[in-house]
């Protein structure tokens, strides 16, 4: 499986993740891809900063996620 996103990269949920009810825990926040899960369901296994339920990761799918750009 190709990733488009490497771990260590930060990212923020992208308009489409934004829309779905299961991400809204985590609007607003920025993340950092710590690893990829050769799964179809949620591949990208990210720490939320600022997500404090369990050990403060939450998976998504790639469309559900933007590189983070420029200043914030």
């Amino acid at each position: 499986m190709n990733f488009r996103h490497k771990a260590g990269e930060l990212v923020e949920l992208s308009s489409n993740g934004r829309k779905l009810q299961q991400n809204s825990r985590v609007v607003g926040m920025i993340g950092m891809v710590l690893r990829h899960v050769q799964s179809d369901q949620y591949p990208y296994i990210i720490q939320w900063f600022g997500f404090t339920e369990g050990d403060g990761t939450f998976p998504c799918k790639e469309y559900e996620i933007k590189r983070v750009r420029g200043n914030r």
